[in-house]
């Protein structure tokens, strides 16, 4: 039980933290020989991880952090594109979900094992 509340501290305070890396990513058009500017990110943003791409406007930030109030997105994971970008998201409180729920099990089958072993002596 300890170990859920370092779990939920860990995910309130990482669904508070933005840290992004955005860049300019230009596409090549096969018919010409223009480039249509494309931009990417890759960080933790409102208590998700994200890899996702996006059409303009503004120039990339680069390195950019950030601190506020949590955030909670809905769904688990996600995957989506579009026309006019696209995202691949894990949220924080689904992988710490996760490591709690392996580390529980994990602890579990320990103790069976443990026990297990003392009955045969």
């Amino acid at each position: 039980m300890r170990l859920l509340i370092l779990y939920v501290i860990g995910v309130v305070l990482l669904s508070s933290i933005d840290v992004t890396y955005e860049w300019l990513s230009p596409i090549k058009d096969r018919e010409s020989a223009t480039l249509t500017e494309w931009y990417s990110v890759a960080g933790l943003r409102n208590g998700v991880i994200a890899l996702a791409n996006r059409e303009p406007p503004g120039p990339a930030d680069g390195l950019s952090l950030a601190v506020h109030w949590p955030t909670f997105f809905p769904l688990p994971l996600y995957a989506g594109a579009g026309p006019r970008g696209g995202a691949i998201i894990l949220t924080v409180w689904f992988t710490g979900f996760i490591l709690w729920i392996t580390h529980s099990l994990l602890r579990l089958a320990r103790r069976r094992r443990l026990l297990h072993s003392d009955n045969r002596t």
